[in-house]
């Protein structure tokens, strides 16, 4: 059940998974080049929330925005809330808003725009939302190319997303309302998503990496060493800022926050 306090304002159900020959035409994989040995360095590690951290944003350079779960125990899979919530500089609350029931993961902000994602029902694709920051009104709706959507980056143009069952970076043009580009990554089944202004970085549920793709996500260009990143089995989501990698581990309300060499 969509919850009232967000209102619909226009839901635009252009199905992107249905533009077969476009997605064909745009469709690549990744290349490889010679892999660089990256190394990740832990700076510290910080507590959010008491419930699960499912996604993670800034407006501005004060204000941080967090997505937080708190599932049922009972019943793994179903949440028995979801809230939006406003940080201070100081991470005290500034204001929070129940989206139970519209949104569950994945946080991004263009400047005006939220974006996240909405649940899975059936064989139905999960819906990707746009979202008015201030008045939380939803603009838009669109389809996503893939089934299980897992995270989600702006690059200052285009909203990128991975797809954990399809394995894809899939680019997504706000003004065209269309998935313009579409790339096999390194990962077998990626949940987390980050763009440092130069570099997208991609987590891998299967093989527990932390891979770097350079080139407009076109090239796998790195790998974290094992011994500074390893978290097979983990599905572990990623945000960028302030020059640091923002790790977000499954169930839990903390952040690992760290720099690559």
């Amino acid at each position: 059940m969509t919850n009232p306090d967000l209102e619909i304002l226009h839901v635009d159900r252009r199905v992107l998974t249905g533009l077969l020959l476009p997605l064909a035409l745009l469709t690549t994989t990744v290349a490889a080049q010679p892999q660089a040995e990256l190394r990740l360095s832990i700076v510290d590690t910080l507590q959010m929330t008491q419930g699960d951290l499912r996604g993670l944003a800034w407006i501005g350079n004060d204000t941080t925005l967090i997505l937080v779960a708190d599932p049922d125990t009972l019943n793994p899979g179903v949440d028995l809330s979801v809230t939006l919530v406003w940080l201070g500089a100081d991470g005290g609350i500034l204001q929070e808003h129940d989206v139970t029931g519209t949104l569950t993961h994945g946080l991004a902000y263009d400047g005006k725009w939220l974006w996240s994602f909405g649940p899975t029902h059936g064989n139905q694709e999960a819906q990707l939302y746009k979202i008015e920051a201030d008045s939380l009104f939803v603009d838009a709706a669109y389809p996503t190319p893939g089934h299980r959507p897992s995270d989600l980056a702006w690059d200052g143009t285009h909203l990128w997303m991975v797809d954990r069952d399809r394995g894809r970076l899939d680019r997504f043009d706000p003004e065209t309302e269309d998935v313009t580009r579409s790339r096999t990554t390194p990962a077998f089944s990626p949940t987390g998503l980050a763009f440092d202004e130069r570099f997208f970085w991609v987590t891998d549920l299967a093989t527990g990496r932390l891979d770097r793709l350079s080139r407009g996500g076109s090239v796998w260009s790195g790998t974290t060493t094992s011994d500074t990143y390893f978290r097979r089995g983990e599905d572990v989501m990623l945000a960028w800022n302030r020059g640091m990698l923002w790790i977000i581990p499954d169930h839990g309300g903390w952040v690992i926050r760290a720099r690559v060499d």
